[in-house]
Order: structure tokens, then sequence, then C-alpha cells
């Protein structure tokens, strides 16, 4: 635990419902909850995962339409509070701190990054402002005091992507669970799949190539043939269309229900299982909470991160390969499975969001005193 409560801003694109914007609010309110004084900056403050937020957290909203645009408003912001340290994440709101960080030079700054920076970038590449983003990082990453990966596979990445060996790169878990957590898995879900005696399994995840949901209909059609059960896809995106005409291509109207983006927890403390079927992952947020809610999971090789999650087997299944037989047959297996929940939960617990905020602060401290030495 740090000695003095530090002044923390943390930096956002927006509040959109993705694992990293969950993980950085379960970051601010994991900080606020061990006595620090937090500020969320946002670019604008649109998204579900705002509801999210501790009470304890102060919302500053640069009320600007395109990130590209608000560098202005964000050094406005930061003058105005005087944080200790500026903590952003991901690539928009990352290269946006450095921009403002030619600014205001004494403010020390900290970046997180959350996946495989090559391959978020192929994804979003069609976007001006990610395009900007990815094409800016590798010349002001350099300015950042730290820059956090969650796992080794994207620690990897940023280094590749940057083509720079001097980056200040350092593995630290993500915040997910949060002081609400067993209350929200205690919520009703109201959804008619679980009125009916047959077993339920969980996706979460934006509907996106990335998630690789049309795997997931396709290997679930598979398992549907043997035995009967239900499939829930949690989530929002541009393939709601395509999945949707898929489902009903492969006749599993009456089985698969994609109701949008919705609080995960009351889902997954009652599913028989949760499946991943992500073509990529770092350290993918939606697995730590299944987890902690005692879920039985089936994961993809979509990370070393992922694989670490689930101990290599130990916590869960793996499918070796993203293939329609392999992944139907791990699906098969959970629902036979007897795994210990309790097991589960003790290794979701893990990445507690007090936990994760106090190696923050900690680090944060180390770095604070190497810049004030610096400074003498």
């Amino acid at each position: 635990m740090t000695k003095r409560p530090l002044r923390f801003a943390l930096l956002l694109n927006n509040f959109n419902g993705g694992g990293g914007e969950r993980a950085h609010v379960m970051l601010a309110n994991g900080l606020a909850e061990i006595g620090h004084d937090v500020e969320m900056i946002v670019v604008n403050s649109s998204g579900p995962c705002k509801n999210l937020l501790s009470s304890k957290v102060r919302i500053t909203d640069l009320g600007a339409r395109r990130a590209v645009l608000a560098a202005p408003a964000l050094v406005r912001a930061l003058r105005k509070s005087a944080p200790d340290v500026l903590i952003s994440a991901m690539v928009i709101a990352n290269v946006l701190a450095a921009l403002a960080g030619l600014v205001l030079r004494n403010l020390p700054m900290v970046a997180i990054e959350h996946g495989d920076m090559n391959e978020t970038y192929q994804s979003d590449k069609r976007k001006l402002a990610a395009l900007l983003g990815y094409r800016l990082a590798p010349h002001l990453y350099g300015r950042f005091a730290r820059i956090y990966c969650v796992d080794a596979s994207s620690l990897i990445s940023v280094a590749a992507f940057t083509r720079r060996s001097d980056l200040p790169l350092s593995v630290m878990p993500n915040a997910v669970i949060g002081a609400d957590a067993d209350a929200r898995m205690a919520a009703p879900t109201k959804h008619h799949f679980f009125d009916e005696a047959l077993p339920v399994l969980v996706n979460v995840g934006r509907l996106s190539d990335q998630k690789n949901q049309a795997l997931l209909l396709e290997a679930f059609a598979e398992v549907t043939k043997k035995t009967p059960a239900r499939l829930i896809v949690l989530g929002e995106g541009p393939l709601r269309q395509t999945l949707e005409a898929k489902r009903d291509e492969l006749g599993l109207q009456d089985s698969v229900d994609l109701p949008g983006f919705v609080d995960p927890f009351p889902y997954l403390a009652r599913a028989a299982g949760f499946i991943l079927s992500s073509k990529w992952e770092a350290l993918p947020t939606v697995v730590i909470e299944a987890l902690y809610c005692g879920c039985r999971v089936v994961v993809t090789k979509a990370s070393m991160g992922t694989l670490e999650l689930v101990g290599y087997g130990r916590f869960g299944r793996i499918a070796r390969e993203p293939t329609v037989p392999i992944l139907a047959s791990e699906i098969e297996a959970i629902l036979s499975d007897n795994t210990d929940r309790s097991a589960l939960r003790r290794q979701g617990a893990r990445y507690g969001f007090q936990a994760v905020a106090n190696q923050y602060a900690d680090d944060v401290c180390k770095i604070l005193s190497k810049t004030e030495g610096s400074a003498t």
C-alpha cells in the first residue's frame, strides 16, 4: 500500500462495453476504494460501462465527437485537476495522452495495452481515429514512464508493432472483479432459457470477427445433434445481422438468443458453461468473470494470457484448434464436467479490483519517486 493518497487521472475514449473499458473502470473503482483521489476523463461519456463506475470516481467528459480533436480539452482538464499521474488505456486514448504530454512535460504518464496491437490494427484500421492512433503510436509511446501490458503476448506485440526496444514495457494484470460482483451474480436474469430444464451455455463479447461467434454457432449446432441445450450470446457489434442469419440457417432459432449488451454476471452464475471462441485476445476480462462466477469454461488458444487464466487446462478446457469438431467436442465435455466450482472462483478472485489497484499504486509511487529524484 502506498504511504500517501495520490491524485489519479484515468483516460478512456468512451465507456463502450468492451473488456478493456470494463477493466479500466474497475481499476478506477479499486484505486478510489483504497483511498486515492480518482478522476475518470473520457473523450465522450457514451457507453454502458459508465453504469459500473463507482460514485467515488469523478467523471470529466471532454465532450469531443472525435478523439483526434480532444487534445486541447484534455490539456485544460489536466491543468485544472493537476493529478499526480495520468493512466490511459488502449491505443486511441494512449496516443491522445501522449499528445497532451507534449505540452504537459512534467506530468508522469502511464499507458495500458490490452491486446495484440497488430491484430487490433488490422481489425480497426478502417476507422480514422484508430488508423491515426496506430500510425502515431510508434512515435509517441516513448513519452510514457511505463507501458503496462496485460500479459506476455501483449507485451511482445507492442514491442513488435512499434519496432522499438527502448519502451518501458511491463506486465500488469487487469482489475476485473469489483466489490459488487457477488450482488451482480445474485441478480435475476429474467431470461426464459433458464426456466427450461436444459443446460444453458453463454458467450460474451462484441459481435465481431475477432470474437468468432460464427464458429461457436456451428460448433453448438453439432452439440445439439447429441445433447439438447441452449446458447445465449451477450454483446453488440457489426456482425449482429450476419450472426442472426447464420443462426436461422442452422435451424437454431429456438436454441440461440442474442439479447444484446447486458450485465453478464447473472448469466454466468447460472450457466452450465462459458465458451470463448475468439481468434485473438490478450487477458480476456470475461474469462476472469466466468471463473469468479464458478462457471466452467472452454477457451480457444486466443493468447498466452487466455491459457494462463485457465491454468493451461486446470481451470478450463482448451480447444486446441479453432475448428468446429474440436470446439464442439470440448463443449460436450463441459456439459458432463464435475470440476470443483470453488477452485474456479478462487482463480477468478486473483483479479480483484483492490488487489490489482494496490499493485498499480505501488508501482506508480516508484515512478513518482524516480521522477522527483531526477528533478532535484
